[in-house]
C-alpha cells in the first residue's frame, strides 16, 4: 500500500516531466500546438455528431416523444460526469436523474445504468482512432484501409473492456497503436496525448453518461410496448359473435363452494 501511495503521489510530477521534455524538443512549438489542436477538434466534433445523431436521433425515432424533455432532466449527471471523469462515480447521481423524469422504472433504470457505466463507452470508441491515427501521422506513418478498418474493431471492443475511471484509456490507446502499426514501447507525441487527456476524458465520460440515460430511457419505452402487446384476457371471458362481429361479455358458470366453519 505504500508503494501505491507514494506512485500515486509522484504520478504527477512524472507526467509534467514527459510533458517538458516534449515540448523542449520541438523546434516549431506553433505547429505542434496546431496539431494537438486538430486532434482535439476532430475529437470534439465527432462526439457532437455522435450525441446529435445517435442519443438525441434514437431517442426521438424510437420513442416518438421530443427527446429534450426527457434530456434535461439528466444535466446533473452530466455535470456530474464532467466533474469526476468517472462514470462509476456518478451512478448515483445518474439514477436520480432517470428516476426524477418519472419516464424511467426503477427496475429497468437500477439495471441499464450500472450495466451502461461498464460497458458503454462511447466517447472512448470515437477518441482511440482519434489518438492512434493522430500518433501515427506523427510518427510519419500513414495508414491504410484495413489498418482504419482493424481500429474501429480494436476501438469497439477495446472501449467495451476499459475501467470507468478517469485516465482508464490511455493503456488501451498505446496498445491499440502498437498492435495496428506494428510497433512497440510507447509512441513519439504520446506526451501531448497525456496532457490535453485530462480534459478528453471529462468530454468521453460525459458522452458516456449520456448514452447509458438514453439507453435507459429507450428500453423503457420498449418494454412498456411489449408489455402492452402481450396483455391477454382470461380464457372464456368474452365470446365473439363471428356473424355480428360483435363482443359479449360471457358470465363464468356458477360454481357451488361448500365453506365449513367450525
Amino acid at each position: 500500500i505504500t508503494i501505491i501511495n507514494w506512485i500515486i503521489a509522484l504520478t504527477p510530477f512524472a507526467v509534467l516531466s514527459l510533458i517538458i521534455k516534449a515540448v523542449g524538443s520541438q523546434d516549431d512549438l506553433a505547429k505542434t500546438f496546431k496539431n494537438v489542436a486538430y486532434l482535439m477538434a476532430a475529437a470534439i466534433t465527432a462526439m457532437i455528431l455522435h450525441f446529435i445523431i445517435v442519443d438525441i436521433g434514437l431517442l426521438a425515432a424510437l420513442t416518438k416523444s421530443n427527446p429534450f424533455t426527457y434530456l434535461k432532466h439528466i444535466l446533473p449527471a452530466q455535470t456530474t460526469a464532467f466533474a469526476s471523469a468517472s462514470s462509476a462515480a456518478t451512478i448515483p447521481v445518474t439514477l436520480r436523474s432517470v428516476f426524477d423524469s418519472e419516464m424511467v422504472p426503477e427496475t429497468i433504470g437500477n439495471f441499464v445504468i450500472p450495466l451502461g457505466a461498464t460497458v458503454n463507452m462511447d466517447g472512448g470508441a470515437i477518441y482511440f482512432p482519434c489518438a492512434c491515427i493522430w500518433l501515427a501521422f506523427l510518427n510519419g506513418i500513414t495508414p491504410t484501409v484495413d489498418q482504419y478498418f482493424l481500429l474501429i474493431i480494436l476501438a469497439t471492443v477495446g472501449s467495451a473492456g476499459t475501467a470507468p475511471v478517469p485516465s482508464a484509456s490511455l493503456v488501451l490507446i498505446i496498445t491499440a497503436y502498437n498492435t495496428v502499426f506494428n510497433s512497440e514501447g510507447t509512441p513519439d507525441g504520446f506526451e501531448f496525448i497525456l496532457a490535453i487527456d485530462w480534459f478528453m476524458d471529462r468530454l468521453r465520460t460525459t458522452l458516456n453518461v449520456t448514452g447509458d440515460a438514453v439507453v435507459s430511457r429507450i428500453v423503457t419505452e420498449k418494454c412498456s410496448l411489449v408489455a402492452e402487446d402481450t396483455v391477454a384476457l382470461p380464457k372464456g371471458s368474452v365470446d365473439e359473435d363471428k356473424s355480428s362481429n360483435n363482443i359479449k361479455t360471457v358470465e363464468p358458470p356458477d360454481t357451488n363452494i361448500e365453506v365449513c366453519l367450525e
